[in-house]
């Protein structure tokens, strides 16, 4: 039985599958499978996954399409590892990430799950960015990260690795969500087991315009996602420790400023209706944001000329301690 379970599941990523392959394969810990689970992929991803001679490697073909999340429990119905990992086909690992985290997971035997910095790069795997939470490695106890994860998405998929057991506990992905399934999961997880977090950037995350993640937020499909993972996590904590709700107001403020940002970014990339579509979110998930400037600038601006908010930015960003 290997020690370690990576699942890739694909569905028409046959541009970026190979690297991500070549980057589990080529890990100096070799006590791992890996397992490949095809979403009714009409590219080349058979012929790709069939290239592979190696008894460590599996290649699942499923002819019914499903949603990613479905395709997620696929994979978690095939772990026959202590530990595993779920790589998104178009990520990749970076030369030690196994051993590193097996070795963390080995070292915190009450660890339930370990993540970390990535490397983002781009669609043709050029470093772009750090994405990190924290500048050293930290130790979080029983639900203590749940906090931060009001918030946001703060684990990366590709960094996570997560002990067997733990996510067991947490469940499958939800299918109903087209959206934030990762980040629901991650919350459930949380309540779950003891988290580790490695600064040390050990995996990539790729960012690039035919990403499911890219189309849902050019469109701006998951605000009413966000809005419903927050309100059912909290009810379901609330029964828990009525102390939760003290958080209520603050992460969905902070859900508000994140469609605030997208708002803009639609805006000035010439999306008026993606720019209309997140205001909307932010006003729902915060009423406050009605009060503030910035969001009928932008709503002005998605409705007439684009220089309407232009011009406001260049005004605001002269002030000091200007927010949205």
């Amino acid at each position: 039985m290997p020690r370690v379970s990576v699942c890739i599941p694909t569905h028409n990523t046959a541009q970026y599958l190979p690297e991500a392959i070549e980057s589990v394969v080529a890990q100096d810990f070799t006590d791992f499978e890996l397992v490949i689970c095809d979403n009714a992929s009409m590219d080349e991803t058979p012929e790709i996954c069939r290239r592979y001679d190696d008894p460590r490697v599996r290649y699942l073909r499923f002819d019914e399409l499903v949603n990613q999340a479905g395709n997620f429990n696929r994979c978690l119905d095939q772990i026959a590892g202590e530990f595993f990992t779920l790589l998104h086909a178009d990520d990749f690992f970076l030369p030690g990430f196994l051993a590193d985290r097996v070795r963390r997971l080995n070292e915190h035997p009450e660890t339930g799950f370990v993540f970390g910095a990535v490397k983002v790069v781009d669609s043709n795997g050029q470093v772009t960015d750090i994405k990190s939470q924290w500048t050293e490695d930290r130790h979080f106890a029983l639900g203590e990260l749940i906090e931060p994860l009001l918030f946001g998405s703060i684990v990366c998929p590709p960094s996570l690795m997560v002990r067997t057991s733990c996510a067991a506990k947490a469940g499958p992905f939800r299918t109903d969500l087209t959206w934030g399934h990762d980040w629901e999961w991650a919350l459930r997880l949380a309540g779950c087991g003891v988290a580790g977090y490695a600064s040390k950037p050990l995996a990539a995350y790729r960012v690039h315009g035919a990403s499911g993640t890219a189309e849902i937020l050019k469109t701006a499909r998951n605000g009413h996602q966000e809005r419903q993972i927050l309100k059912e996590t909290f009810a379901r904590l609330s029964v828990e420790d009525k102390r939760w709700g003290r958080l209520r107001r603050a992460a969905f403020r902070a859900l508000s400023r994140r469609h605030m940002y997208f708002a803009e970014l639609g805006l000035l990339e010439g999306q008026r209706k993606v720019a209309r579509n997140n205001l909307y979110y932010a006003a729902r998930a915060d009423s406050v944001m009605l009060t503030r400037p910035t969001f009928w600038a932008l709503l002005a601006g998605s409705l007439g000329p684009t220089r309407l908010y232009t011009r406001y930015r260049a005004v605001r960003n002269q002030a000091t301690g200007s927010e949205l």
